[in-house]
């Protein structure tokens, strides 16, 4: 339909290019009629909200919640967001193109948003990423990056996009990386990394890539991974970690791998984990935590592993994104409704209350990756076309879902599938 606006637009003759205006703005729902008169055109539909056109990733101000220009246009999905300590920041996941480049599945935004040359090139998909210094880690599912091959993990030059020597070689998907000093922590769904056999969860030599003696040893994947002194947090879909019974999220011990007394015991599956002081926000599929009610978002208490009081009780699926900067907590996933407020599939939430702040950036889409640097939170999702403006009444794109491509109602894959449940249907504007 938007090859259709641009026709209507400028009527090229037979044999002349067409181009995407990408410009136009897009409606979040169907177009059954289009009517032009001199310089306006009417449309009418089954949607509700028509906005700017963004793509699966844009910086919005922490202040007001409003997309910040120019927008990185990403083409396809992306699932990792990490800053690149300068005011840019590094994408990762399953897309093609930014800002009408060719760039697979990774890139490099400017503070000025504008795309630079970084292009490892990644092979598959990317899930995660983590900057250290002039390193860039990254997981996923590749098997090819920064011109060598590399499976499913690698460490990129910040500044050339060239693969370092560092070479874990793992053998199944990474999905999980957090760095500290000479460590580098990975989770996923692989069973050998770093040249030993190790279950969903190791611990990396930042210089030489080999495995550690450390090995908690995990019964399932792990999805999310922080660390915070001496302490590693993980959550997954395990239930057996550093020697002892954990269901879905341990703390374990950096120099043993031992699972220490912190058991908050959660009935469902993680998807992210964020520490902020002596608390846990824990994030997933979940429907309790500790014994108490909690729906898919929790507080722990760092020391004793206790629930806290705080409790936003979101609605949806699945929150698949937290990050925390100061007293605000962002929250990111497919809910409609979280603190007791309406709010689109992202949320900042009060770090004491829980309830939720009058930003409100309204995604159409869901998101999978939050991460927050200076006055900028940015968020990525799967298939976007609009954010950062308020419209009560926005809807998501109608669900294209082939059976066999769907997730069980209460769980999303472990690694979102660009086009697994998400289609557009219409991307004309007046």
């Amino acid at each position: 339909m938007l090859g259709l606006a641009v026709l209507l637009l400028w009527s090229p003759g037979v044999g002349r290019t067409q181009t995407v205006n990408t410009a136009m703005w897009v409606p979040n729902g169907g177009i059954t009629s289009i009517v032009r008169d001199g310089g306006t055109i009417y449309i009418g539909g089954s949607f509700t909200y028509v906005g700017p056109l963004t793509g699966g990733a844009v910086a919005i101000d922490a202040s007001t919640g409003a997309s910040q220009q120019p927008v990185p246009q990403v083409e396809g999905s992306v699932y990792s967001v990490a800053p690149d300590g300068s005011g840019g920041w590094y994408l990762g996941g399953s897309f093609t193109a930014v800002r009408g480049q060719p760039r697979n599945n990774l890139a490099h935004l400017s503070a000025a948003g504008s795309l630079t040359a970084w292009n490892p090139d990644a092979n598959g998909s990317v899930s995660t990423l983590a900057v250290s210094g002039s390193t860039v880690y990254t997981g996923g599912s590749f098997t090819s990056v920064g011109g060598q091959p590399r499976n499913r993990i690698a460490a990129l030059d910040a500044v050339s996009g060239a693969a370092t020597a560092w070479n874990p070689n793992a053998n199944t998907v990474v999905t999980a990386i957090a760095v500290s000093g000479g460590m580098v922590y990975a989770g996923g769904q692989f069973t050998s990394i770093g040249g030993q056999p190790r279950n969903y969860i190791a611990a990396l030599d930042a210089a030489s890539g080999a495995a550690t003696a450390w090995n908690p040893n995990a019964n399932s994947f792990v999805n999310a991974l922080a660390v915070s002194g001496s302490t590693v947090y993980a959550g997954g879909r395990f239930l057996s970690i550093g020697g002892q019974a954990r269901n879905r999220v341990a703390a374990l011990d950096t120099a043993s791998g031992g699972a220490t007394a912190w058991n908050p015991n959660v009935n469902d599956w993680v998807y992210a984990l964020a520490v902020n002081g002596g608390t846990v926000y824990v994030a997933g599929v979940f429907g309790s935590v500790g014994g108490q009610p909690r729906s898919r978002i929790a507080a722990v208490n760092a020391a004793g592993g206790v629930v806290t009081a705080w409790n936003p009780n979101a609605n949806g699926a699945f929150i698949r994104a937290l990050a925390v900067s100061g007293g605000t907590v962002y929250a990111g996933g497919d809910f409609t409704s979280i603190g007791g407020q309406p709010r689109n599939r992202i949320a900042a939430l009060g770090a004491a209350s829980g309830a939720p702040t009058a930003w409100d950036p309204n995604p159409n889409n869901y998101v999978y990756a939050l991460a927050v640097s200076g006055a900028r939170s940015t968020p990525a999702a799967s298939s976007w076309a609009s954010a950062g403006s308020h419209s009560p009444a926005l809807r998501p794109f109608p669900q294209i879902c082939p059976p066999q491509r769907c997730w069980p109602s209460s769980r999303p894959p472990l690694l979102p599938v660009a086009s697994s449940c998400v289609g557009g249907s219409a991307t004309q504007v007046a």
